[in-house]
């Protein structure tokens, strides 16, 4: 008997109608409507260690800045703001300046400094009585009252027998300095010839005997004194121990950022340049001081003219961007353009009644009838 092979039909599925097919679909958009991601073209989302960046990112952004970041903003933006609280403008001439030195630091420094004299010139400095001390006392003497800016302290005879020299101590220093409304001053005079300088800050005021050539005469003198009572008067020397401080933050700056720093472009770009005003501010306002008090304005410009020919003979010539000081010969030409301001000064003080006959052949020659108190000063660039 044959086996006959047959196949059995398979069973239909049960076929599928529209409206199911619909209800699927909407099931399908409802559940796509409830997902995280909006509607819209695709976008390309990039996966990195740190997850999903959608983008780059504003860096101005504070939110998007890491730890050390806004720490190093937060510490900028204090020092920023340290620095613009402590500008302050210099009450005799309007320039402005960084300074953070408070009087009770500079009474502190004004201490400090007076030791270090009295080791520094051990042996010597001449006494009171010798007679370059009272000619040199008379000169500061007549320019601290004029101005009232104090006294020099009382002269004391402290002999003491070193090396064969006498020393004047000088007593103890005032607690608060001149400068800053302090009113006792010291005096040094230093038996040196080999040294053509004076100076003077935080109340003490040191010269040399090697600069009296160089004043020739008691106008002369003035000239000099005046110049370093200025420094005294404007704080110069607390101004660089302020401005030492911003450089101290900025080469700290520039090692976290790994950036070096260059002393010689910080000393030539900043250091000597801000000297050299210094020096000038100084000059202008030791003008004044030494012609409230009196003494010849015209002795200034001569006085610088005699230092610039004893610096060219000693040192030769000279870089200006690389020196502290202005060249002389610039200094004697602003203060001589300043004689009509220092006449007018002089003019309107009450100790110089005695040179009212010198004061009237001046305004015949250089005011021309202008009056002193409509005269524009002269400002350095």
């Amino acid at each position: 008997m044959s086996s006959v092979l047959t196949f059995s039909r398979c069973s239909r599925l049960p076929r599928i109608s529209p409206l199911l097919k619909f209800s699927r679909a909407h099931s399908a958009l409802r559940i796509r409507n409830y997902s995280n991601f909006s509607r819209g073209p695709p976008r390309y989302v990039r996966f990195g260690a740190e997850g999903p960046s959608e983008g780059p990112r504003n860096p101005w952004d504070f939110r998007n800045w890491d730890r050390p970041k806004k720490v190093f903003a937060g510490l900028g933006t204090f020092a920023v703001g340290y620095y613009i609280f402590h500008l302050e403008q210099v009450p005799e001439t309007g320039r402005w300046r960084f300074m953070d030195i408070s009087p009770n630091y500079e009474a502190m420094l004004a201490e400090v400094s007076h030791e270090q004299l009295l080791q520094e010139f051990k042996g010597k400095v001449l006494p009171p009585n010798h007679p370059l001390t009272k000619h040199i006392r008379r000169v500061v003497t007549r320019i601290l009252d004029a101005n009232n800016l104090g006294t020099l302290e009382a002269p004391e005879m402290n002999a003491r027998a070193l090396s064969g020299k006498d020393i004047w101590s000088g007593g103890e220093p005032d607690r608060i300095p001149p400068e800053v409304g302090g009113k006792e001053w010291h005096l040094f005079v230093v038996n040196d010839d080999s040294t053509v300088n004076a100076m003077a800050s935080f109340g003490n005021i040191v010269v040399f005997t090697g600069i009296l050539p160089v004043a020739k005469d008691e106008n002369g003198l003035a000239a000099v004194l005046g110049h370093e009572i200025g420094h005294a008067v404007a704080r110069h020397a607390s101004e660089r121990y302020s401005s030492a401080k911003v450089f101290i933050l900025l080469a700290m700056v520039l090692d976290v950022l790994g950036i070096p720093f260059s002393g010689f472009l910080a000393r030539v770009l900043y250091d000597l340049p801000n000297s050299r005003t210094q020096e000038f501010e100084a000059d202008k306002i030791g003008l004044r001081l030494s012609s409230r008090a009196c003494f010849d304005p015209e002795a200034i410009p001569e006085m610088f003219s005699r230092l610039g020919r004893l610096e060219q003979a000693t040192s030769g010539g000279r870089v200006d961007f690389l020196a502290t000081h202005p060249a002389s010969e610039k200094r004697s030409k602003a203060m001589r353009e300043m004689l009509p301001e220092a006449y007018a000064v002089q003019a309107a003080s009450p100790m110089c009644g005695s040179t009212a006959d010198h004061m009237a052949q001046f305004r015949d020659t250089w005011l021309g009838g202008l009056k002193p108190d409509r005269m524009s000063e002269v400002r350095w660039s």
